[in-house]
């Protein structure tokens, strides 16, 4: 099985019909994963037999993806996805209450990976992480302010109460496949902000570049929680009380239990979630 990573922002008609098209498309086709569909376009991960690969990425171009949009993996799809393919429209491919048209987020400025470490040094431009709290203390851009948000929705504030402090600048915004900051950008521009993007996120910076900017690991959303400078599993482990990431000196804590609690939830988890997640540990150490 492959695993297929797309998203591409366009004016999508009949999210309907394309729906139809796609379970068309994929009947009788082993396929796992996820798409969403809505107004402003398509945002999917998928895992699909590798010698269908080919065909499903000709027809992923027909129904609108860009090819520079499409990125490609060789982990397992039962370590990614558990069930069949789930198909679901949405207002928004990527959620977050900007008020954007299709116009505004192609009007998104870009820099290259290789152009990345030279643009952020340049003493007039600020540097902003568009994830979430728990992310950004996995790792981050060295000098990169951080938002303090705990949902990609509370970006619209942050930047709507500081936006003073960022006219005269130029804003450079890194998220960690790029899907984020093609929103962040735009939000900004309409703003007054002169902002850029980096071009593929982190993840296509780690790619090109040897990441002498980056501090830290790079948190992922699949089971490795996160990846290192050479795209490699992480040293970080997911809490599964609370499904946040931990650094290794969190794991360290006296609070830290293993497929049970960290020292952000310890004290937090009510009765009936300690039952739940005891059980969950029983049962794995039966089956392993």
């Amino acid at each position: 099985m492959r695993v297929i990573a797309f998203y591409t922002f366009f004016e999508l008609k009949d999210a309907i019909d394309t729906k139809k098209k796609i379970n068309k498309f994929f009947k009788n086709i082993e396929i796992k994963g996820n798409i969403l569909l809505g107004p402003e376009g398509l945002n999917g991960t998928i895992a699909v037999p590798e010698s269908f690969e080919q065909k499903t990425v000709i027809f992923l171009k027909e129904i609108g993806v860009k090819s520079s949009y499409i990125k490609y993996s060789n982990f397992g799809s039962d370590q990614f996805f558990k069930k069949k393919l789930k198909i679901k429209i949405k207002k928004e491919i990527v959620t977050s209450d900007f008020n954007l048209t299709v116009d505004d987020i192609k009007r998104g400025q870009f820099i290259e990976p290789k152009n990345w470490e030279n643009f952020i040094s340049q003493e007039d431009v600020e540097i902003i992480d568009t994830r979430n709290e728990y992310e950004f203390k996995i790792g981050h851009f060295k000098n990169a302010i951080n938002p303090n948000i705990d949902s990609f929705r509370e970006f619209k504030n942050y930047i709507e109460v500081n936006k003073n402090k960022f006219k005269n600048k130029k804003v450079a915004l890194y998220c960690t496949g790029g899907i984020r900051c093609e929103k962040a950008g735009p939000l900004m521009q309409k703003l007054g902000i002169e902002t850029f993007q980096l071009k593929g996120g982190i993840l296509k910076y780690f790619e090109e570049t040897n990441a002498s900017s980056w501090d830290g690991e790079c948190f992922v959303f699949d089971y490795r929680v996160s990846v290192d400078k050479e795209l490699k599993p992480g040293n970080n482990k997911l809490c599964y009380g609370c499904n946040m990431p931990l650094t290794e000196e969190e794991t360290l804590s006296p609070y830290y239990k293993e497929g049970f609690a960290c020292p952000n939830c310890y004290e937090k988890l009510t009765d009936k979630r300690k039952r739940s997640l005891t059980d969950k540990r029983e049962h794995w150490k039966r089956i392993s």
